[in-house]
């Protein structure tokens, strides 16, 4: 009997093994979708997946899911570091009543990296163009488990609460380069929980047409803006910074800020911003410190305004 139950544990490792080389052999590094595919292929290039959620599992950690040709794809969930390419189409995530984009990555200890890449996709919750109350999708991308975002050249509009919501533990990096986001309630919200520090770059980025705040800088969270246009209807806050009971900043370059009810407001506790070679123009209240501390550079402009607002703290150029 003891020969019969070696036996049989050595076939039971045998065939645990070749399951695993199995699931392996089903993932690829680089995996395709198509408005004409079907999520039962392999994704390859010459079968090709219908939906970026049939795709991702059977892409490879770190690897890339690539759209070949026009189409919507599909809202989708990351838990493991990718990339997401919308490739020449610019690929189409359609979020009818729920997030176009979920990053929350999972524990494992073959990804270490935490990176997730979306890249030339347009992000709609389709709602009627300049109207957020008929939209129907909730965030364009809401990420909480991640540790390097990078979004690039997106289009993310018709969003009942927020385009871009970032609300990661540890020390999460974000990057926003070359994308706009519209009509919405909120443009980018920027956080993460206690212990941690949030950085993040928003650069050759436009944000207007939201209900209340273009980008909200919170709770340990530090931002540079720059090279970027944030436009309003004439209401809300075009950049606002607020951290009462911690700590948050902004450093604004060559970014214009117009058309608010305030285009850029600091709050108090440990919340500190730098504007260099900005532009407020035509908002009700320019700036509105909130007993902050908000330092310029001497080159910054201020005109249009019906009042200009709080006072800066000059430094000078440097």
């Amino acid at each position: 009997m003891k020969p019969l139950s070696v036996t049989l544990k050595v076939l039971a490792c045998t065939i645990f093994l070749l399951s695993l080389s199995s699931l392996a052999q089903a993932q690829a590094t680089r995996t395709w979708v198509s408005g004409v595919g079907d999520d039962a292929n392999p994704c390859s290039r010459t079968a090709p997946c219908k939906t970026f959620a049939g795709a991702i599992s059977k892409t490879f950690i770190a690897g890339e899911i690539s759209a070949m040709d026009f189409g919507g794809f599909g809202a989708v969930t990351i838990t493991k570091s990718i990339t997401i390419d919308g490739g020449a189409a610019f690929a189409s995530v359609l979020a009818s009543g729920t997030n176009g984009i979920n990053v929350n990555l999972q524990v494992n200890a073959n990804d270490t990296q935490k990176r997730v890449v979306l890249r030339r996709l347009s992000i709609n919750g389709t709602g009627a163009s300049g109207s957020v109350g008929t939209s129907t999708g909730v965030r364009g991308i809401n990420a909480t488990s991640f540790t390097s975002l990078d979004i690039e050249n997106c289009y993310i509009q018709n969003f009942t609460t927020v385009g871009v919501d970032v609300n990661a533990s540890g020390n999460p990096l974000v990057s926003i380069k070359d994308t706009n986001i519209t009509n919405t309630v909120t443009g980018v919200a920027l956080t993460t929980a206690s212990g941690g520090v949030l950085t993040a770059v928003l650069e050759k980025t436009r944000v207007d047409n939201c209900a209340t705040v273009g980008v909200n800088v919170k709770d340990r969270a530090f931002a540079t803006i720059r090279d970027s246009v944030v436009q309003g209807t004439g209401v809300g806050t075009g950049v606002q910074v607020s951290a009462p009971s911690n700590v948050a900043g902004v450093n604004m370059e060559s970014t214009v800020i117009f058309n608010f009810a305030t285009g850029f407001a600091a709050g108090s506790g440990g919340t500190k911003a730098d504007l260099s070679n900005t532009s407020i123009l035509n908002n009700t209240t320019g700036v509105s410190t909130g007993g902050a501390t908000v330092n310029s550079h001497g080159n910054n402009t201020f005109a249009g305004n019906s009042s200009d607002g709080s006072a800066l703290n000059g430094i000078g150029q440097k």
